[in-house]
């Protein structure tokens, strides 16, 4: 049962881990900017995110590089942790950081700017889990706690779909729409957080509207790197 659960937390965390970067985790002893939260630069690697920021061909091998690396360090992190769920954290987050950080290095300033609004578009309300978004859009420490616990109850959600995905209770195949489901129903109660002001100013920042494509399947990272 232990593996079970660790196997849970790997996969979640795998998934969310280029996430946990432009700076790491927000306030001290909490979740708010760490396993729920996402960077712009997770999504970096959707077809139609590259197509809009008019990525060459040299910077799309680059990232393609940097992808491969990342999951490479995800198949060996879980025998570094050793079980330790702690130290897997940890692991995920120091992945997450450097991967952002690379990912920058290969985008201009004005592709970066526009990543970030394209984030926004795509992840809503839930962009305020994003550190950097959370100050632009002025959360309160009362909002970021109460949006620490329902992002913490998201999290035990997914982790419980890949334990029932292990156990054999539900099938691969329905994983990407209960995890969606999951993200509608945080997206929604994050809403509920935040005030017209803060919705407003997140519209604004999300900058010109993104053409949304359809991605295609693959495996683990649902259009991140």
């Amino acid at each position: 049962m232990k593996l079970v659960k660790l196997s849970a937390i790997v996969a979640v965390a795998a998934i969310a881990c280029v996430g946990l970067a432009q700076g790491g985790g927000g306030r001290q002893g909490g979740r708010f900017g760490q396993m729920g939260a996402q960077s712009p630069t997770s999504i970096v690697n959707r077809d139609d995110v590259k197509e809009d920021l008019k990525l060459t061909d040299d910077q799309k091998t680059k990232l393609d590089a940097i992808n491969t690396e990342m999951r490479d360090k995800i198949r060996s992190a879980f025998q570094e942790a050793n079980g330790d769920r702690e130290a897997m954290q940890k692991i995920f987050a120091k992945m997450g950081e450097d991967t952002a950080k690379k990912v920058n290095e290969v985008l201009t300033a004005d592709q970066q700017t526009r990543l970030k609004e394209i984030f926004i578009q795509l992840q809503g309300n839930r962009a305020v889990t994003n550190k950097d978004v959370a100050k632009d859009v002025n959360l309160t420490d009362d909002q970021k706690k109460s949006i620490d616990d329902l992002v913490k109850k998201q999290g035990e959600a997914q982790a419980s779909v890949f334990q029932k995905v292990q156990a054999g209770e539900i099938d691969r195949s329905e994983v990407q729409a209960i995890m969606e489901k999951n993200s509608k129903a945080l997206d929604d109660e994050i809403g509920k957080v935040l005030t017209s002001e803060q919705k407003d100013k997140l519209k604004t920042m999300g900058g010109k509207t993104f053409v949304k494509k359809d991605q295609p399947r693959r495996g683990g990272g649902g259009g991140g790197l």
